[in-house]
């Protein structure tokens, strides 16, 4: 498959210039890497620009693999991401999703292959305001988030074009140098010349040119200008509408302009049209004119002047939005309304709670549920979304809250059985107040969100163990954290048999030790007692490591596979680390040195986004390893120091971790020749070993004594 176009992106009516703007895009194009933002106000010409782009692109021919997706058509990142890995993959994505899908994609990506991902609308899972959750232009979703992270990385041999209202927030504030935003808001006097006069706008270059003074050159805002001028106001450029003129101050913003536009249109327009305009802005999505029948024909309370209407006549209605710009007719046949044209006519709108209601009614009536369990198919999960939002703007919470808990299965079966942990987020956060703090916790705990996530449970403070914060937790008034966090810090405690939801299952712990019969038995106790999928997870991977230290990895590798059906399927930030480290272990046992480096990167990229210092350190210990091995001694050296900082550091002192962490230093400084820091990694690392009883350190003192007397 040469190119996915999962959505196609609209044409315009009439494009003309843009050269700057597209030879921005061909510069972008000819660095073979980064993200780039084409960024400006609803109707700046964003899309069809992109358009042109990819066109030319296209004609010429290019080897790079194109898959083009529309946020405005559907914000399900889940889906984005899931298309993306086929595409690239080749593969079915079913048992993936969430952050497990990008190590899917960086499998697909690592190939000779030259991968364009082209989205638009981006805005739509943008935050439009800054608040006390987040700041204007942050990514929402933070699987979004992670996706464009890596495709803005130094290594990243892949491009992503985006079009939004505003720049990337999440990029912008980590200083990443391969994100370029390119302003797109105004067109040059000739093209906005070209553009008036596309309508039929008769008058001289001045008398236009004044027109553009007075309205703005932004692309939207001319093109309803020039439509509305020919159809209400004569179309003289040199004679304009003081309707228009005396409302708009010298001073205005560009935004200003619009609205005052489109105040200004709303005024001319016949009362069936305007009806059927502010109707079409209720729905988020394409809507077929049969659909518009079917809900409003049909709901004499909901329609309007529409009520009286036959199905020709609205069709004749839709066509004169047609003919101003103000609606749009896709290729599929759905009827569309500009994102920034609904946002007006959709805040004038008056009985916006009775069309709602009315939707939601007409849904209702779509989304009977037969047969037994829970919907898993996406387009029956669309559907129910859809619906439940449309029951929240008509003021149905109970209905709303109804359709999340016994149609759509609530946290149970979206979270726990689908791991769709990114549309249990985007629902809940469209109530006013959410409905089920347990599934907001467990999405931000899945997303690596702690703070967030303890807000909704503060006295589970447990799961800052894999963020390291051992020091803090060691006085925890929950005994089982006390007790963890001061085995961690190297405390002689007597370990639990069980660990339920934490971090780190009670075979982990033994793991540490090195007694693999005792990790073994507690592993197999723990899984027969597991009530969560997550806990039985754990247990997996703790039984995996510990076929691996025992040489067995077709049976590590048995259990790598089933655990990581569900860590993938989840997106669980904590499962993933656990998942990708034992995969980078058991492919550096195989000698497959490149797989481990992917696996083990995947998962430090994981870590890091959530903050999981306490999994960092093991991260960072394995990669040094296996880059001494590749022999790439600088990053091997780069990141068993980071292992050793952060194992020592007062806030942590994760002594096991320390003494994985050293134990690396010492042979990578040994292959540096670096022997005055070995000797000090040794003497550490002897210290450190005699104050757990670990008897590797008769090894540690062998080795101590050869290179003191070399």
């Amino acid at each position: 498959m040469q190119h996915l176009i999962v959505h196609e992106l609209p044409s315009a009516p009439n494009f003309v210039g843009r050269e700057r703007e597209l030879d921005r895009l061909n510069a972008f194009w000819e660095k073979r890497t980064g993200v780039l933002s084409l960024v400006g106000l609803g109707g700046a010409g964003k899309t069809v620009m992109l358009k042109r782009f990819l066109g030319g692109l296209m004609q010429r021919g290019t080897e790079a693999k194109i898959l083009i997706w529309s946020f405005y058509d559907d914000p399900d990142t889940n889906a984005f991401l899931r298309s993306a890995v086929e595409f690239v993959s080749g593969k079915d994505a079913s048992q993936a999703s969430g952050t497990g899908w990008f190590y899917v994609l960086k499998q697909g990506l690592e190939s000779d292959n030259r991968f364009l991902f082209v989205l638009d609308g981006l805005e739509r899972v943008q935050r439009p305001v800054t608040d006390a959750t987040g700041i204007y232009g942050e990514l929402e979703d933070p699987l979004l988030r992670g996706f464009l992270l890596r495709m803005a990385a130094p290594d990243s041999r892949s491009q992503a074009i985006i079009t939004s209202r505003f720049p990337i927030a999440d990029l912008e504030s980590r200083g990443v140098r391969s994100y370029e935003v390119v302003d797109v808001d105004q067109l040059e006097p000739a093209t906005g010349r070209f553009l008036l006069r596309s309508h039929g706008v008769k008058g001289s270059d001045d008398g236009l040119d004044r027109l553009m003074s007075l309205v703005g050159s932004h692309a939207l805002t001319l093109d309803l200008c020039g439509a509305a001028l020919v159809r209400y106001f004569g179309g003289l450029a040199d004679e304009l509408p003081p309707a228009l003129v005396e409302r708009i101050p010298a001073e205005a913003t560009q935004a200003t302009r619009l609205a005052i536009v489109l105040s200004t249109i709303q005024q001319e327009l016949a009362t069936r049209e305007l009806d059927l305009l502010n109707r079409l802005c209720v729905f988020r999505f394409g809507i077929a004119l049969e659909q518009l029948a079917a809900v409003f024909l049909r709901d004499p309370a909901a329609a309007g002047s529409l009520k009286d209407l036959s199905r020709d006549e609205l069709g004749e209605a839709l066509q004169v939005l047609i003919d101003l710009h103000l609606v749009h007719r896709e290729v599929t046949g759905n009827y569309t309304v500009h994102p920034a044209v609904r946002d007006h006519f959709y805040r004038f709108f008056r009985d916006v709670a009775a069309t709602h209601g009315a939707i939601t009614e007409h849904l209702l009536s779509l989304t009977g549920r037969p047969g037994i369990g829970f919907p898993e198919a996406k387009e029956s999960l669309d559907l129910l979304e859809e619906l439940l939002h449309h029951a929240l703007k008509a003021g149905r919470e109970d209905d709303a809250i109804d359709i999340y808990v016994t149609r759509l299965g609530g946290n149970e079966h979206l979270n726990v059985t689908l791991g769709d942990y990114a549309r249990t987020f985007r629902i809940l956060n469209a109530f006013a107040r959410c409905p089920d703090s347990g599934a907001l916790y467990h999405c931000h705990r899945a997303f690596g969100q702690y703070r967030e996530a303890l807000l909704s449970r503060p006295q589970n403070r447990y799961i800052q163990i894999a963020q390291g914060r051992l020091t803090q937790l060691r006085d925890d008034d929950h005994k089982l954290t006390r007790t963890v966090a001061r085995f961690l810090q190297g405390e002689n405690v007597e370990l639990p048999t069980r660990l339920a939801d934490f971090p780190l299952s009670a075979a982990h712990l033994r793991l540490f030790k090195g007694d693999l019969s005792d990790a073994e038995a507690c592993a197999l106790r723990e899984s027969a007692a597991c009530l969560f999928q997550d806990d039985q997870v754990r247990c997996q991977l703790a039984m995996g490591e510990v076929h691996r230290l025992r040489g067995r990895l077709h049976e590590a590798e048995q259990v790598f596979e089933e655990a990581s059906r569900w860590s993938l399927r989840s997106g669980s930030h904590e499962h993933l680390c656990h998942a990708f480290l034992l995969r980078g272990r058991i492919s550096f046992d195989r000698q497959d040195f490149f797989q481990a480096a992917s696996s083990l990167e995947e998962a430090l990229q994981i870590a890091k986004e959530s903050e999981f210092e306490l999994f960092e350190v093991l991260i960072q210990s394995e990669l040094s390893k296996t880059r001494l091995v590749m022999g790439d001694l600088d990053r091997s050296r780069q990141a068993s120091d980071r292992a050793v900082s952060l194992a020592a550091d007062p806030s942590v002192r994760f002594v096991w971790g320390e003494a994985t962490a050293l134990r690396g230093l010492v042979d990578v400084s040994m292959a540096q020749g670096d022997t005055a820091t070995a000797l000090r990694a040794l003497r550490r690392l002897l210290e450190v070993q005699r104050s757990v009883n670990d008897a590797s350190f008769l090894r540690t003192e062998r080795d101590l004594e050869q290179l003191t007397n070399k």
